[in-house]
């Protein structure tokens, strides 16, 4: 794995939970390999979602200097809608994970991963 930190968050099975709008979903995943395909299989499905700076042609800028902020055009944007096709197209299963995984945070785009207690 590129990414270290992965190797050790993904070394045992678990359950990966991604809370969306309308509902949650659950993955059950036994290894690095099946977290990275549950989170492909997701960011396909979400890569409308993004956008670019350039998508925005929206000129909701209004009350903005007001509160202090710079209007929309002029904040930095990270180009996510790019990044996440790239990472499709090249099919990197473990950026998918890491993409997923930045974005966890953010409104709708929930991600945990659990690790059920054994007996």
């Amino acid at each position: 794995m590129k990414y270290k930190y992965l190797e050790r968050r993904l070394a045992t099975a678990g359950i990966m939970i991604f809370k969306e709008k309308h509902h949650t979903r659950y993955f059950i995943c036994n290894n690095s390999d099946d977290y990275c395909r549950a989170a492909m299989k997701v960011l396909k499905e979400r890569v409308e979602w993004y956008w670019d700076e350039e998508d925005d042609t929206s000129n909701n800028n209004e009350g903005l200097e007001y509160l202090g902020q710079k209007p929309r055009k002029q904040r930095h944007v990270p180009k996510d809608k790019t990044e996440a096709q790239q990472i499709i197209t090249d099919n990197d299963l473990e950026e998918a994970f890491v993409f997923i995984d930045r974005r966890s945070d953010w409104e709708y785009e929930g991600m945990e991963i659990e690790h059920p207690e054994t007996y």
